[in-house]
């Protein structure tokens, strides 16, 4: 009887524990399942993350692009624009054609009085008279742009064109002020020689920028009382308002004249 309970006994406690073991499988399953979802879940977060991340990337790329169009377009509006030598031969093509004049300007840079071509001496006998050639075009005032010189007594006119007229950038003035130009230290400058009077060779350089004069020096020699007419080394010799010696005044007129 004893042990009949007994195997009862082992029975009962065996049937529990495999019934503990049977209800125990479904909260297994339960949480593997849970646990798909959960990273499933992470994975979906995941593709949505990376899709914004690409989203404000291709919004950074586009914003970058953009600036970039602005800034070449900004440059590309800053450059500055070449100068066209052939818009002002046109000009001074309409000058000679007499369809515009040219104009003188004071030192207040107030027009003054102007002229035609036509009204000018052609005569080819004629020393008063005006001429050009191929050679007439140069850049008298370093601006990249040809300036015009007409050929004529004491040198001619040096005309200059700029905001759609033909000016008159300087002339002339006698015997006193023959005109004529020259390159020095890489710039060119327009200067009034006085060399035909007794007594001195005077030379008054000027450096021009948009029809005006931006620098100015002299170079000279002066010798009144000599009797033979001639500088020697006793002479006065002046160059940009400085003493110097002969030989120096003759070295800067060769350098800068050529003689």
């Amino acid at each position: 009887m004893k042990f009949k309970y007994l195997l009862a006994s082992s029975i009962i406690i065996s049937s529990v524990a495999l019934a503990g073991c049977s209800q125990g499988s479904p909260d297994l399953g339960r949480s593997s399942e849970e646990a798909s979802s959960a990273e499933s879940e992470v994975d979906e977060k995941k593709e949505d993350q990376d899709n914004e991340a690409d989203k404000d990337q291709d919004v950074a790329d586009k914003s970058t692009e953009s600036d970039t169009e602005s800034e070449n377009s900004a440059e590309s509006d800053t450059e500055p624009e070449e100068s066209d030598d052939s818009d002002c031969e046109a000009l001074f093509q309409k000058f000679i054609d007499d369809e515009i004049e040219a104009v003188y300007v004071n030192e207040d840079g107030e027009e003054e009085s102007s002229f035609y071509y036509s009204e000018l001496p052609h005569e080819e006998d004629d020393w008063a008279s005006y001429s050009y050639d191929d050679d007439s075009f140069v850049d008298l005032d370093n601006d990249g742009e040809n300036e015009f010189i007409l050929y004529g007594p004491y040198g001619g006119i040096y005309l200059d064109a700029r905001d759609g007229k033909v000016y008159v950038l300087s002339g002339g003035e006698g015997t006193a002020g023959v005109i004529g130009y020259a390159e020095y230290e890489g710039m060119t400058y327009i200067y009034h020689a006085d060399t035909s009077h007794a007594g001195r060779q005077i030379y008054l350089f000027d450096r021009y920028e948009e029809g005006v004069i931006v620098e100015s020096f002299d170079l000279s020699a002066e010798y009144w009382d000599n009797e033979n007419d001639q500088y020697d080394e006793d002479s006065d010799f002046t160059f940009k308002g400085e003493k110097i010696t002969m030989e120096e005044y003759e070295a800067v007129r060769m350098e800068i004249l050529g003689y």
